[in-house]
Protein backbone atom coordinates (compact mmCIF):
# COMPACT_ATOMS: atom_id res chain seq x y z
CA UNK A 1 0.00 0.00 0.00
CA UNK A 2 1.10 3.44 -0.70
CA UNK A 3 1.02 6.19 2.20
CA UNK A 4 1.61 9.63 2.70
CA UNK A 5 5.22 10.97 2.85
CA UNK A 6 7.06 11.46 5.82
CA UNK A 7 7.92 15.09 7.72
CA UNK A 8 11.14 15.54 6.14
CA UNK A 9 11.01 14.00 3.00
CA UNK A 10 8.26 16.61 2.59
CA UNK A 11 9.57 19.75 4.14
CA UNK A 12 13.00 19.47 3.85
CA UNK A 13 15.60 21.10 1.46
CA UNK A 14 13.81 19.63 -1.34
CA UNK A 15 11.30 21.60 -2.86
CA UNK A 16 8.00 21.00 -0.83
CA UNK A 17 5.60 20.21 -3.67
CA UNK A 18 5.50 19.39 -7.14
CA UNK A 19 2.68 20.71 -9.17
CA UNK A 20 0.89 18.81 -11.82
CA UNK A 21 0.74 20.02 -15.72
CA UNK A 22 -2.76 20.15 -16.15
CA UNK A 23 -4.82 20.72 -19.71
CA UNK A 24 -5.55 23.83 -21.17
CA UNK A 25 -8.16 25.99 -19.24
CA UNK A 26 -11.36 24.66 -21.32
CA UNK A 27 -10.82 21.59 -21.34
CA UNK A 28 -11.05 20.16 -17.66
CA UNK A 29 -10.12 16.54 -17.54
CA UNK A 30 -8.79 14.33 -14.60
CA UNK A 31 -4.96 13.48 -15.47
CA UNK A 32 -4.35 10.64 -13.51
CA UNK A 33 -4.21 8.99 -10.09
CA UNK A 34 -2.58 12.23 -7.93
CA UNK A 35 -4.74 14.44 -9.78
CA UNK A 36 -7.36 12.88 -9.23
CA UNK A 37 -6.99 12.71 -5.19
CA UNK A 38 -6.37 16.35 -5.34
CA UNK A 39 -9.42 17.09 -7.37
CA UNK A 40 -11.58 14.80 -5.10
CA UNK A 41 -9.94 16.35 -2.20
CA UNK A 42 -10.26 19.64 -2.96
CA UNK A 43 -14.20 19.64 -3.89
CA UNK A 44 -15.17 16.97 -1.13
CA UNK A 45 -13.44 19.57 1.51
CA UNK A 46 -15.57 22.43 0.26
CA UNK A 47 -18.89 20.43 0.09
CA UNK A 48 -18.17 18.99 3.98
CA UNK A 49 -17.86 22.65 4.65
CA UNK A 50 -21.06 23.52 2.99
CA UNK A 51 -22.01 20.78 5.12
CA UNK A 52 -20.86 22.45 8.18
CA UNK A 53 -23.05 25.16 7.47
CA UNK A 54 -26.41 22.70 6.87
CA UNK A 55 -25.86 21.81 10.53
CA UNK A 56 -25.47 25.38 11.71
CA UNK A 57 -28.54 25.85 9.55
CA UNK A 58 -30.94 22.88 11.23
CA UNK A 59 -29.27 23.34 14.91
CA UNK A 60 -30.14 26.78 14.84
CA UNK A 61 -26.58 28.03 15.89
CA UNK A 62 -26.52 30.12 12.90
CA UNK A 63 -28.60 33.02 14.65
CA UNK A 64 -25.75 32.90 17.37
CA UNK A 65 -22.82 33.26 15.27
CA UNK A 66 -21.44 35.86 13.29
CA UNK A 67 -20.68 35.24 10.15
CA UNK A 68 -16.94 34.72 10.57
CA UNK A 69 -17.65 32.21 13.73
CA UNK A 70 -19.93 30.32 11.12
CA UNK A 71 -17.12 30.19 8.38
CA UNK A 72 -14.71 28.66 11.40
CA UNK A 73 -17.08 26.60 12.62
CA UNK A 74 -17.84 25.02 9.38
CA UNK A 75 -13.93 24.28 9.13
CA UNK A 76 -14.00 22.75 11.92
CA UNK A 77 -17.22 20.45 11.55
CA UNK A 78 -15.34 19.48 7.89
CA UNK A 79 -12.48 18.74 9.67
CA UNK A 80 -14.09 16.57 12.07
CA UNK A 81 -16.30 14.45 9.64
CA UNK A 82 -13.25 14.07 7.34
CA UNK A 83 -10.90 12.71 10.06
CA UNK A 84 -9.68 9.24 8.92
CA UNK A 85 -10.18 5.93 10.42
CA UNK A 86 -6.68 5.26 12.63
CA UNK A 87 -5.02 2.98 10.70
CA UNK A 88 -6.76 3.67 7.05
CA UNK A 89 -3.33 5.32 5.09
CA UNK A 90 -5.55 6.17 1.98
CA UNK A 91 -7.94 8.04 4.43
CA UNK A 92 -4.87 9.96 5.70
CA UNK A 93 -3.77 10.70 2.59
CA UNK A 94 -7.11 12.20 1.50
CA UNK A 95 -7.02 14.13 4.90
CA UNK A 96 -3.73 15.81 4.00
CA UNK A 97 -4.75 16.19 -0.01
CA UNK A 98 -7.32 18.88 1.41
CA UNK A 99 -4.98 20.21 4.09
CA UNK A 100 -1.76 21.40 1.78
CA UNK A 101 -4.47 21.99 -1.03
CA UNK A 102 -5.44 24.60 1.58
CA UNK A 103 -1.69 25.20 3.24
CA UNK A 104 -0.51 26.35 -0.16
CA UNK A 105 -3.68 28.19 -1.61
CA UNK A 106 -2.08 31.55 -3.06
CA UNK A 107 -5.98 33.00 -4.46
CA UNK A 108 -6.72 36.02 -2.76
CA UNK A 109 -9.34 36.14 -0.03
CA UNK A 110 -13.13 35.95 -1.98
CA UNK A 111 -13.79 40.18 -0.53
CA UNK A 112 -17.47 38.54 -0.19
CA UNK A 113 -16.60 36.22 2.36
CA UNK A 114 -14.89 36.53 5.52
CA UNK A 115 -13.16 33.66 5.86
CA UNK A 116 -9.33 32.86 7.97
CA UNK A 117 -6.24 33.28 5.39
CA UNK A 118 -6.40 29.71 3.67
CA UNK A 119 -2.94 28.83 5.64
CA UNK A 120 -4.68 29.29 8.88
CA UNK A 121 -7.70 27.16 7.84
CA UNK A 122 -5.27 24.34 6.18
CA UNK A 123 -3.01 24.78 10.10
CA UNK A 124 -6.87 24.23 11.70
CA UNK A 125 -7.28 21.51 9.71
CA UNK A 126 -4.00 19.69 11.04
CA UNK A 127 -4.01 20.70 14.09
CA UNK A 128 -7.14 18.76 14.77
CA UNK A 129 -5.78 16.16 12.53
CA UNK A 130 -3.00 15.86 15.04
CA UNK A 131 -5.18 15.73 18.55
CA UNK A 132 -7.43 13.14 17.14
CA UNK A 133 -4.16 10.82 16.86
CA UNK A 134 -1.48 12.28 18.69
CA UNK A 135 0.36 8.87 18.58
CA UNK A 136 -0.46 8.09 14.87
CA UNK A 137 2.93 7.56 12.58
CA UNK A 138 1.15 9.18 10.03
CA UNK A 139 0.62 12.70 11.20
CA UNK A 140 4.02 13.85 11.63
CA UNK A 141 3.38 16.23 8.78
CA UNK A 142 0.58 17.76 10.61
CA UNK A 143 2.41 18.06 13.87
CA UNK A 144 5.03 19.73 11.77
CA UNK A 145 3.00 22.28 10.01
CA UNK A 146 -0.18 23.11 12.87
CA UNK A 147 -0.49 26.73 14.42
CA UNK A 148 -0.71 25.24 17.87
CA UNK A 149 1.16 23.44 20.74
CA UNK A 150 0.87 19.78 20.54
CA UNK A 151 -1.24 19.89 23.90
CA UNK A 152 -3.22 22.44 22.75
CA UNK A 153 -4.77 20.61 19.99
CA UNK A 154 -5.19 17.33 21.46
CA UNK A 155 -7.21 19.60 24.05
CA UNK A 156 -8.90 21.62 21.40
CA UNK A 157 -9.78 18.24 19.26
CA UNK A 158 -11.26 16.55 22.75
CA UNK A 159 -13.25 20.09 23.35
CA UNK A 160 -14.82 20.01 20.23
CA UNK A 161 -15.31 16.27 19.83
CA UNK A 162 -17.36 16.64 23.16
CA UNK A 163 -19.46 19.62 21.39
CA UNK A 164 -20.09 17.99 18.35
CA UNK A 165 -21.51 15.28 19.85
CA UNK A 166 -23.57 17.43 22.45
CA UNK A 167 -24.83 19.50 18.79
CA UNK A 168 -25.64 16.65 16.95
CA UNK A 169 -27.44 15.47 19.94
CA UNK A 170 -30.80 15.85 17.79
CA UNK A 171 -29.86 12.68 15.92
CA UNK A 172 -29.92 10.61 18.65
CA UNK A 173 -33.56 10.53 18.51
CA UNK A 174 -34.09 8.97 15.06
CA UNK A 175 -31.30 6.52 14.58
CA UNK A 176 -33.79 3.93 14.51
CA UNK A 177 -35.30 4.25 11.26
CA UNK A 178 -38.33 1.63 10.25
CA UNK A 179 -37.36 2.48 6.78
CA UNK A 180 -34.00 4.16 6.38
CA UNK A 181 -34.33 7.30 3.83
CA UNK A 182 -31.46 7.69 1.61
CA UNK A 183 -30.04 10.88 0.24
CA UNK A 184 -30.21 10.73 -3.20
CA UNK A 185 -27.60 13.50 -4.94
CA UNK A 186 -29.34 15.20 -7.88
CA UNK A 187 -27.16 16.11 -10.27
CA UNK A 188 -29.40 18.79 -13.12
CA UNK A 189 -28.48 19.59 -16.55
CA UNK A 190 -25.40 21.28 -17.13
CA UNK A 191 -24.54 23.47 -20.09
CA UNK A 192 -21.72 22.38 -22.80
CA UNK A 193 -19.36 24.50 -21.13
CA UNK A 194 -19.63 22.52 -18.12
CA UNK A 195 -20.33 18.92 -19.19
CA UNK A 196 -16.57 17.70 -18.15
CA UNK A 197 -17.75 18.93 -14.51
CA UNK A 198 -21.26 17.01 -15.13
CA UNK A 199 -19.47 13.50 -16.47
CA UNK A 200 -16.93 14.03 -13.35
CA UNK A 201 -19.52 14.10 -10.49
CA UNK A 202 -22.11 11.21 -12.60
CA UNK A 203 -18.84 8.56 -12.34
CA UNK A 204 -16.90 9.60 -9.82
CA UNK A 205 -18.12 8.97 -5.49
CA UNK A 206 -17.54 12.31 -4.46
CA UNK A 207 -21.22 13.40 -4.00
CA UNK A 208 -22.26 9.74 -3.36
CA UNK A 209 -19.28 9.63 -0.50
CA UNK A 210 -20.74 13.11 1.51
CA UNK A 211 -24.62 11.64 1.31
CA UNK A 212 -23.39 8.27 2.89
CA UNK A 213 -21.46 10.43 5.65
CA UNK A 214 -24.79 12.30 6.18
CA UNK A 215 -27.07 9.07 6.47
CA UNK A 216 -24.59 7.96 9.24
CA UNK A 217 -23.44 10.45 11.15
CA UNK A 218 -26.16 13.00 10.70
CA UNK A 219 -29.46 11.15 10.49
CA UNK A 220 -31.18 14.36 11.88
CA UNK A 221 -30.98 15.84 8.65
CA UNK A 222 -33.07 12.71 6.69
CA UNK A 223 -36.29 13.55 9.35
CA UNK A 224 -36.62 17.08 9.89
CA UNK A 225 -39.36 18.57 9.08
CA UNK A 226 -37.11 20.08 5.61
CA UNK A 227 -35.85 17.91 3.31
CA UNK A 228 -31.97 18.25 3.16
CA UNK A 229 -30.21 18.01 -0.35
CA UNK A 230 -27.14 17.32 -2.35
CA UNK A 231 -27.25 19.15 -5.75
CA UNK A 232 -25.04 19.93 -8.46
CA UNK A 233 -26.48 22.71 -11.16
CA UNK A 234 -25.30 25.42 -12.79
CA UNK A 235 -24.58 28.70 -10.66
CA UNK A 236 -24.95 31.63 -13.50
CA UNK A 237 -22.62 34.52 -12.07
CA UNK A 238 -20.94 32.50 -9.19
CA UNK A 239 -18.13 29.90 -9.37
CA UNK A 240 -18.30 28.31 -6.18
CA UNK A 241 -19.75 25.40 -3.39
CA UNK A 242 -22.29 26.76 -1.16
CA UNK A 243 -25.02 25.97 1.16
CA UNK A 244 -28.37 27.43 0.45
CA UNK A 245 -29.97 28.13 3.51
CA UNK A 246 -33.44 28.62 1.58
CA UNK A 247 -33.52 25.21 -0.48
CA UNK A 248 -31.32 23.18 2.49
CA UNK A 249 -29.56 22.46 0.20
CA UNK A 250 -25.38 21.84 -0.24
CA UNK A 251 -24.48 23.07 -3.69
CA UNK A 252 -21.85 22.02 -6.23
CA UNK A 253 -21.57 24.38 -8.66
CA UNK A 254 -20.68 23.13 -12.32
CA UNK A 255 -18.11 26.07 -12.39
CA UNK A 256 -16.50 25.45 -9.59
CA UNK A 257 -16.05 21.87 -10.09
CA UNK A 258 -14.51 22.38 -13.68
CA UNK A 259 -12.38 25.11 -12.07
CA UNK A 260 -10.90 22.28 -9.75
CA UNK A 261 -10.37 19.85 -12.43
CA UNK A 262 -8.29 22.72 -14.31
CA UNK A 263 -6.19 23.55 -11.07
CA UNK A 264 -2.79 22.55 -10.69
CA UNK A 265 -2.66 20.27 -7.45
CA UNK A 266 -0.05 20.25 -4.61
CA UNK A 267 1.01 16.84 -4.82
CA UNK A 268 3.83 15.75 -3.08
CA UNK A 269 5.10 11.77 -3.84
CA UNK A 270 4.30 8.97 -1.47
CA UNK A 271 5.90 6.45 0.60
CA UNK A 272 6.11 2.95 1.13
CA UNK A 273 3.83 1.67 4.50
CA UNK A 274 5.89 1.26 7.92
CA UNK A 275 6.11 -2.40 8.52
CA UNK A 276 3.31 -5.29 9.59
CA UNK A 277 4.43 -4.51 13.26
CA UNK A 278 3.37 -0.60 12.72
CA UNK A 279 0.69 -1.42 10.57
CA UNK A 280 -0.67 -4.38 13.34
CA UNK A 281 -0.43 -1.45 16.51
CA UNK A 282 -2.79 0.72 14.51
CA UNK A 283 -5.27 -1.69 13.79
CA UNK A 284 -4.87 -3.13 17.40
CA UNK A 285 -5.40 0.16 18.74
CA UNK A 286 -8.52 0.43 16.40
CA UNK A 287 -9.98 -2.39 17.87
CA UNK A 288 -9.45 -0.90 21.33
CA UNK A 289 -10.67 2.89 20.41
CA UNK A 290 -13.27 2.32 17.98
CA UNK A 291 -12.02 3.07 13.85
CA UNK A 292 -11.97 6.76 14.09
CA UNK A 293 -10.24 6.65 17.18
CA UNK A 294 -13.49 7.82 19.26
CA UNK A 295 -16.40 6.76 20.54
CA UNK A 296 -18.37 6.24 17.69
CA UNK A 297 -21.55 4.95 19.75
CA UNK A 298 -20.88 8.45 21.82
CA UNK A 299 -23.60 10.24 18.85
CA UNK A 300 -26.17 7.88 19.28
CA UNK A 301 -26.02 6.48 23.05
CA UNK A 302 -29.48 6.34 24.93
Amino acid sequence: MRVVSRSAQLFGVAPLVALLLLAPAGSAQVKDDRHDAYVRAHISWALYHETGHAIQDFTADRFVMTAQEREDHADKIAAFLMLPKRGKVEEFQFYYDAAIDLYMDTDPPDPSHVYAPSRVRAERMLCMLYGAYPDSPWTGDAQELKNRSDQACIEEYKAFREETVELLGFARDVTSIDEPQFIDPRLMAAGPQHQEAYDYLETSDVLLDLAIDVEEWLPGLQVSEKKFQIVAQECPGYHGFRYSWDQSAVVACYGAVQQSMNRSGHVFALVDAPDEETSAGEEEAASDEGETGFEEEAFFED
